[in-house]
């Protein structure tokens, strides 16, 4: 109990103690509702067959099936579909990225006519949403003779609205006179990017190159209307197919080459995700 402005003011450890408890539990739950879906997936996975899953499904296997993920390769031909998406999603990560820095450099840095004006239309792009696009694409890569092609699923991503927007609002929050000085070591617009403002935005480019990776990864809707061959489809689709032309209700092997599809992206963020944390806080500290 102490006093402040005349009056006498009680602490109460109580409800401090309540709102404690209410948030870690609302932690909990949110925890739970993200890890019971992927903990079912695997247990499904391990099922013997596709029986047991409908009499307990619930239940622990045991002893666990790890048959079930070689049978799923098996069933369609997912080593073509994994190399397909994991090209396809590391040309697009890496040329997404290039873009985003040389544009976002240029809108930054550069002083030329209508700059405002494109820039508003990268932001108009941004907004607008991608099904809107969907059949000028198809036509203009129907045209093209790109259709069933690695060219119509890299192509159309190249460059990235939300990439060159989020990697000019980093540029713009690097201080001018690193720029400055660099220009005047004689240092060229290449070299500023790549051996300067690339560093400095290190946290920004690898987050948006997670994203960017995961978002041609995950990607099913474009891959389904743009191949029709085995030889050129990724692994979302590869499971769809396993569903439609393998049987439906085989979910003990549906489940373990779904687990086998998500499983390297999440590979990928663990091992990219120290080195961003470190990086987050480094340009913290320098800023």
């Amino acid at each position: 109990m102490y006093k402040e402005a005349g009056q006498t003011v009680q602490h109460r450890p109580w409800l401090s103690f309540a709102f404690r408890v209410v948030k870690y539990v609302f932690l909990i739950l949110m925890s739970l509702f993200v890890i019971l879906p992927f903990a079912w997936m695997i247990l499904t996975s391990l099922m013997p067959d596709a029986r047991s899953l409908l009499i307990r499904p619930f239940r622990l296997p045991w002893p666990p099936n790890f048959s079930n993920y070689i049978e799923a390769v098996k069933m369609q031909p997912f080593g073509i579909y994994a190399f397909n998406s994991v090209f396809i999603s590391t040309v697009v990560t890496a040329l997404s990225v290039v873009t985003a820095m040389l544009a976002g450099y240029a809108f930054t840095f550069l002083r030329f006519p209508f700059r405002r004006t494109l820039f508003m239309l990268v932001l108009m792009v941004l907004m607008m949403p991608g099904q809107v696009s969907i059949i000028s694409l198809y036509v203009t890569m129907s045209k093209l003779n790109w259709l069933d092609t690695y060219w119509a699923l890299i192509v159309p991503f190249v460059a990235d609205a939300y990439g060159i927007y989020l990697i000019k609002q980093n540029f713009e929050s690097i201080p001018i006179d690193f720029v400055e000085s660099a220009k005047m070591e004689g240092a060229g617009h290449i070299r500023i990017l790549f051996q300067i403002l690339m560093h400095l935005a290190k946290p920004s480019l690898i987050a948006y190159g997670i994203m960017s990776f995961k978002w041609r990864w995950n990607d099913y809707f474009w891959v389904l209307m743009m191949t029709s061959s085995k030889e050129v489809r990724t692994l979302p689709v590869g499971l769809v197919m396993m569903k439609v032309e393998d049987g439906g209700n085989q979910w003990h092997l549906i489940m373990a080459a779904t687990l086998m599809v998500i499983l390297p992206i999440i590979v990928v963020y663990l091992i990219v995700q120290k080195g961003f944390a470190k990086n987050q806080l480094a340009g913290g500290v320098k800023g």
